[in-house]
């Protein structure tokens, strides 16, 4: 199993009811609709404190595939190209806005 974490930043003039609207109604069920996805999970957040040092993350997605080709597979369908020309919109695009990583490991203590 491949699962990505990603972290988003919405783009300023977006209000949060707006971006969680966007996220939930178009951009998740895109991801969600795709055969190659075995999880979609979408959390979203609100800081308890905020240094200024950067900018608040607004959600975290969890996806997770098969494996790196089935996710591949996914990545060159067009309903993905339609679901990242979408996000243009509402999420920064660079990689403070929309940051990638691979799940390496889950520790979970309780």
């Amino acid at each position: 199993m491949l699962t990505l974490m990603t972290v988003i930043r919405k783009r300023p003039g977006i209000s949060t009811e707006e971006f969680r609207r966007f996220m939930e109604t178009e951009y998740g069920p895109v991801y969600a609709g795709l055969p190659q996805v075995k999880e979609y999970v979408q959390y979203y957040l609100s800081d308890l404190a905020q240094d200024g040092a950067e900018d608040p993350i607004d959600a975290i997605v969890k996806i997770s595939f098969e494996s790196e080709a089935t996710m591949r597979e996914a990545l060159a369908t067009e309903e993905y190209r339609r679901a990242h020309e979408l996000r243009k919109a509402y999420m920064r695009d660079t990689s403070i806005g929309i940051h990638s990583a691979v799940l390496e490991q889950q520790v979970q203590l309780v």
